[in-house]
């Protein structure tokens, strides 16, 4: 209960300590680089060496907020690696059979204990992950000494960086407690951002928390790491030492996201990466077939999305390495088709591929890896995205085209996206019989009519969204009537033109009555349908089908007014208690047929699938499309926002 002090093993353990009261510390040179604060931390650094001792305690600073260290008292020998003993917990400084204050849930097998503790660290009532992790930060580490010890493998499991501080946070903390590094499993700066608060670009850099050094220096400590989810902004701070760590370091990661880092630097840093496996003299490059173990073999999702900069020769170095790879974003790259039918390896089976405004693609590479590279004929395609900029003449014409949606073996393909490709009617008649799991189909800019359209629709229940912007055959005027003649079909959602949508709807709503086809005075007639309208402000827009089940449909149709409550910032509170009522935003469910950017993440409602065992051997197949919360900040950005 008082202050508490530190000794030559480090710094005590406890979140309650008084910053006013806490001496300054002076640190070694030993190892790793200082952490340069705004806390007044010593700015010295340490000088790196390849066998040197491990990393000395940080200087202590406030732990109240997410990431929490576990609570210790100056005699339990009870660590964050020793929890468990027989499968039972226990605390070597407690005494269960005299003491009052013991709970009998101590005595619960791990395994029980376990699941009742993940029922309170999924709540899936509130709006983001951090919300979440700072819920359960007043629940169960707070409970007793032995659940603050259990919690800190949950706490820790997913680290979410959304600002500088809770990154320098979370490395202080693994630092001086390299237990807990083992317990990270997935790192993400999806949402990370050192702008504002009115900083500039200098301040910024000289408030050194994240850097190529202090993000190396995490990473070498979670040795655990599943996913890595990196972003355009923290592009500055992954030098060739990251990739290093990240490619060699790692034997258990899964999944690599490079979203939208396209610097000079960024791509410097990738020309000096250099892997501990087999070299291209070491492989058979007729069939790409590794000769070697490589370290990346459980690297099953990587994206380069819109990481523009990167030469060829950085996907030529690299591809040959990922030989268990499932899915592979290179949107808006400098990546061939050669490249692709030359280096990737035959072992990998992927089920999504983007290959979207990459202009070096060339026709008969092309064909040639889509319809003969193993990585792809095997059947596993599930998600593949080939759309153009509309000003850029396509690679595949239409004898091309057709001849590849022909020969392009994928039984269960759900998302195709053709935008600006050579799209007909006789193209969309082989999809439709081919692709009968088809759900998703983006054709904009193509000249289909809508005679064509309600062709694809007809007897057709598993097409939910169409992408139909500038499509030729449709506008102002007949899309209405498209939507009625199309009652009918399994479509949920349209996307076109924003204006076009913008005045069908009022920007609210639409009502389609069905044709009307029984003119009898005993006919029954169906519900009409109500189409909602939904953007991205202004960039993107939707039409999408409520359910009558929803609350304002019945409003809608009797022409009484809907309340736009969803849409309001009003933050409102407890009358009774003073606390903050929480209502859960819920997206439309069509978005993830319209999403553009592979989905690299498990998600946060999905942790423990990628440590089972037949999830690694792929006999348990990942949803196809994005889950909640696996796409946010710039991710969503790219996903949603981008043409």
């Amino acid at each position: 209960m008082g202050q508490t002090t530190s000794t030559q093993a480090g710094v005590q353990l406890t979140p309650q300590s008084s910053g006013k009261s806490r001496k300054k510390l002076r640190l070694r040179r030993d190892n790793f680089p200082s952490i340069v604060t705004v806390l007044d931390t010593p700015t010295d650094e340490w000088p790196v060496e390849q066998n040197g001792p491990p990393p000395q305690p940080i200087p202590a600073v406030d732990r109240s907020g997410m990431f929490l260290l576990p609570v210790r008292s100056n005699d339990s020998q009870f660590s964050a690696s020793s929890i468990t003993e027989n499968f039972t917990l226990k605390d070597p400084s407690v005494d269960a059979a005299t003491s009052e204050s013991f709970s009998p849930l101590l005595l619960l097998p791990i395994e029980i204990l376990y699941q009742i503790i993940e029922i309170v660290y999924y709540d899936d009532a509130t709006n983001s992950i951090s919300a979440n992790l700072e819920k359960f930060l007043k629940t169960i580490p707070v409970l007793l000494k032995t659940f603050n010890q259990l919690a800190i493998r949950f706490l820790y499991k997913y680290a979410i960086f959304n600002r500088p501080h809770s990154f320098d946070k979370f490395l202080r903390n693994i630092v001086n407690q390299p237990d807990i590094g083992q317990y990270v499993e997935f790192m993400d700066f999806q949402t990370f951002t050192s702008i504002g608060l009115g900083r500039t670009g200098r301040m910024n850099q000289e408030i050194q928390m994240v850097t190529a050094r202090t993000i190396q220096m995490a990473l070498s400590l979670c040795p655990n790491l599943i996913e890595f989810q990196a972003s355009e902004n923290i592009q500055d701070d992954m030098d060739v030492e990251v990739l290093l760590t990240l490619f060699n370091h790692l034997p258990k990661v899964q999944a690599l996201d490079f979203c939208g880092a396209s610097l000079k630097l960024f791509a410097q840093a990738f020309m000096e990466l250099t892997f501990n496996g087999p070299d291209l003299d070491e492989m058979d490059m007729e069939t790409s077939l590794v000769l070697k173990a490589s370290p990346l073999e459980h690297l099953f999702k990587i994206s380069f999305h819109d990481c523009s900069n990167l030469p060829v020769l950085v996907f030529e170095k690299c591809l040959p390495h990922f030989i268990n790879l499932r899915r592979l974003d290179v949107t808006h790259t400098t990546m061939t088709s050669t490249a692709l039918h030359t280096y990737l390896p035959a072992s990998c089976r992927l089920t999504h591929l983007s290959l979207a405004r990459c202009s070096k693609l060339t026709t008969k590479d092309l064909i040639q890896f889509l319809t003969k590279h193993p990585a792809i004929v095997n059947g596993s395609l599930q998600w593949l995205n080939l759309q153009i900029d509309s000003n850029v003449v396509s690679p595949l014409n239409v004898q091309y085209l057709l001849f590849t949606m022909n020969h392009l073996n994928a039984p269960d393909l759900r998302y195709l996206n053709l935008g600006g490709m050579p799209v007909n009617k006789q193209i969309l008649d082989v999809i439709k019989s081919k692709f009968t799991k088809l759900e998703s189909l983006a054709v904009p800019h193509s000249n289909l009519t809508m005679t064509d359209l309600l062709h694809l629709l007809q007897d057709n229940q598993s097409i939910k969204f169409l992408d139909l912007t500038d499509c030729k055959g449709l506008d102002r005027r007949n899309l209405a009537a498209f939507l009625k003649k199309s009652y009918d079909s399994g479509l949920e959602a349209i996307e076109f033109e924003y204006k076009t949508l913008y005045d069908l709807t009022g920007g609210n709503h639409i009502s389609i009555q069905p044709v009307q086809t029984d003119f009898s005075v005993l006919s029954t007639g169906s519900l009409p349908l109500v189409w909602k309208f939904y953007d991205n402000e202004g960039r993107r827009a939707w039409i999408y089908k409520i359910d009558s089940s929803d609350p304002s449909y019945d409003a809608i149709v009797a022409g009484r007014p809907t309340s736009n409550s969803h849409l309001s910032n009003a933050v409102y509170y407890d009358l009774e208690t003073g606390a903050k009522v929480e209502t859960k935003v819920v997206k439309p469910e069509f978005l993830k047929y319209a999403s553009r950017k592979i989905n690299c993440s498990v998600g946060y409602y999905n942790l423990n699938l990628p440590k089972k065992k037949r999830y690694i051997n792929g006999e348990i197949a990942e949803l196809v499309w994005p889950v909640e919360n696996s796409q946010r900040g710039i991710y969503n950005y790219y996903s949603l926002n981008v043409k």
